[in-house]
């Protein structure tokens, strides 16, 4: 049916129907389609084969050290926001304390912009030992300050003492951040730091 016979008969379809055979081949294609993974595979680090090269990827505790470790919860944040205005309007910490999550963060951006370097496994241990180190840092100061939320209520000079703290750290971070950077490049182009 051309596109005229369609209009004539009041059907707006400018796509016809597909035919039997067109069916066929697109449900065949959905049918692949599933079967493969729309996931991008992972690449694969010399690192990780060094690592099992040597046998270190063997488990250091026991197996209840790490069935213990995925009971804990990952949701530590989410009751925060139950919190009630008139304490939260007293003690508002959360936008400083977004912006030293944020930057820890970065921590993770650094690393993915080197994994794929050639750097000698020694500078890369030690420098991803720092990287980790530093955003681990960060988000135990972070920890610390919620879980001790309520301790500044209606204490304005320990609240700006805190926010002042705070901005410290992620000035640090930015330092921090900086130098290793600069020795993931160093030790990339061979140089020393």
């Amino acid at each position: 049916m051309t596109e005229v016979d369609q209009a004539e008969k009041g059907d707006g379809r400018l796509v016809p129907e597909l035919t039997e055979e067109e069916k066929k081949q697109l449900e065949k294609e959905r049918e692949e389609a599933k079967k493969t993974s729309t996931y991008p595979t992972a690449p694969e680090f010399p690192l990780a084969d060094r690592v099992r090269e040597l046998g270190l990827d063997a488990p250091l505790e026991s197996a209840e050290f790490y069935e213990d470790l995925k009971t804990k919860p990952t949701t530590f944040y989410k009751d925060m926001k139950e919190l009630p205005d008139y304490v939260a309007k007293n003690t508002y910490q959360f936008e400083i304390l977004t912006e030293l999550l944020d930057k820890a963060c970065q921590g993770f951006e650094i690393w993915d912009e080197h994994v794929e370097r050639n750097i000698k496994f020694g500078h890369r241990v030690v420098l991803e030992a720092r990287l980790l180190h530093l955003i681990e840092s960060k988000f135990d100061i972070i920890e610390r300050i919620c879980a001790e939320f309520d301790k500044l209520k209606g204490d304005q000079h320990g609240v700006n003492n805190e926010r002042e703290f705070l901005r410290y750290e992620i000035r640090h971070c930015d330092l921090m951040f900086t130098e290793i950077h600069e020795s993931f490049l160093k030790s990339y182009l061979d140089m020393e730091w």
